[in-house]
């Protein structure tokens, strides 16, 4: 079909007298090899764009991987956070006692938090 209309487009050449029998031939190859390369180039298209399709698929799959290991990360952050500020809301509570109990507040406040520090670290 295509060499049908490539030779018919270069026959109406021919016959208007504006060019030979070869610059026709060459008009009629050219276009045919115009369509073929316009069709290989929408194959070629055709075929990157599924390409992208599977490489899409597998950074969806990593980002999933990645956004359930966040949500664990946040989960277990959390509950140290919580625990920290259980310990700590605890520590402060034992200053505040000791300094409510004390003829000097502040001294004694201070070396509750030091004394808790103290049994941290050992």
């Amino acid at each position: 079909m295509m060499f049908g209309i490539a030779a018919g487009i270069a026959l109406k050449l021919m016959e208007t007298g504006r060019v030979g029998p070869r610059v026709a031939s060459l008009i009629g190859h050219a276009i045919v090899a115009a369509i073929i390369a316009a069709i290989l180039y929408g194959a070629y298209c055709w075929s990157w764009d599924r390409g992208r399709d599977h490489e899409r698929a597998k950074w969806e799959a990593a980002a999933e991987i990645l956004e359930d290991a966040d949500a664990i990360a946040d989960a277990e952050a959390l509950d140290v956070a919580h625990e920290t500020k259980g310990t700590i809301d605890a520590q402060n509570a034992a200053a505040h006692d000791a300094a409510r109990d004390s003829d000097d507040p502040l001294a004694a406040g201070i070396g509750e938090l030091r004394r808790q520090g103290s049994r941290k670290s050992d």
